[in-house]
């Protein structure tokens, strides 16, 4: 079954569609805009508003987009449709300084659509196309996986391009998986728009944390517990513009990197986790070298 059959029974023509295929190049950026898809939709609205030029003139041909996103190599998952009102001409330095799209490059690292390209005719700016999510088929949204057709055009034509339908879960799945906490890495901007999932496992941990500055490498070993544990503690961190100690309030949250150094039992004492701290500060040299007091 192809996903174009899924489409007869709206009220536009296949040729009045567009298919808008999400395929960054880096998981990074990837699960970047699956964890804006499910925890912040506004960010992502604002990310597929605006396109380079070929993308630009099909979308502004087409009333409807179909949106997808590529969940693994060969496979797009569903994210919705999209009504398209309209567009207003924006400058490049509307753009540049506008607040969500800033917000878009710090969770994608910087690299995405949004960034003004001069060597693609983008110098005088881009339309900004309003559009509007539709309830038509939308309880397919992550649920919803068709095979990738190939090519790297992502803006395409629904009447001409196949898109074999592979599976329909029966939940959405659009978040990623989260890491083992061995691997878990999380800068400020995705720890601002967790999904459900990742912040009630953090919410269950205790243990020893390390915070890193990537704008020096300056470090800082926490400790997590109480009724939120880990979750509580990272999320006072990036609550405001400073940090919360006495070092850390000379710097800004936003370029601050979180990691475990130390999963503890749930059932662990407050005098057994600030040992396991007092060792870990020994150990990395946080007060000689890096932010504790």
């Amino acid at each position: 079954m192809d996903f174009r059959h899924l489409l007869q029974g709206l009220d536009v023509p296949l040729t009045g569609i567009a298919l808008c295929l999400h395929k960054p190049p880096t998981r990074r950026e990837r699960d970047a805009l699956a964890l804006m898809i499910d925890s912040a939709p506004a960010l992502f609205e604002a990310y597929q508003a605006t396109h380079t030029r070929s993308p630009q003139a099909t979308l502004q041909a087409r009333r409807i987009m179909a949106s997808f996103l590529m969940r693994s190599p060969g496979e797009l998952v569903f994210v919705g449709l999209y009504r398209q009102n309209g567009w207003t001409e924006r400058t490049a330095d509307e753009l540049e300084n506008d607040p969500l799209l800033q917000q878009v490059d710090d969770l994608t690292g910087g690299h995405v659509r949004t960034t003004v390209d001069t060597t693609a005719g983008d110098q005088l700016g881009r339309a900004c196309f309003d559009l509007v999510p539709m309830s038509e088929l939308a309880e397919l949204k992550g649920r919803l996986v068709v095979r990738d057709p190939g090519s790297r055009a992502y803006m395409r034509l629904a009447e001409t391009t196949p898109l074999e339908i592979l599976e329909i879960a029966r939940s959405p799945d659009l978040s990623p998986p989260m890491p083992d906490w061995r691997d878990l890495t999380l800068h400020t901007p995705t720890l601002r728009i967790l999904p459900t999932r990742w912040a009630e496992q953090l919410r269950q941990w205790r243990g020893i944390y390390l915070i890193v500055d990537e704008t020096d490498g300056a470090r800082y070993v926490g400790a997590a517990y109480g009724e939120e544990n880990l979750l509580g503690r990272w999320r006072a961190h990036v609550a405001h513009e400073i940090g919360v100690t006495a070092k850390l309030s000379r710097r800004n949250p936003a370029s601050f990197r979180f990691s475990i150094l130390d999963l503890l039992s749930p059932a662990a004492t407050i005098d057994e986790v600030t040992r396991a701290e007092q060792q870990w500060m020994v150990r990395l040299h946080s007060r000689q070298y890096g932010l504790n007091a």
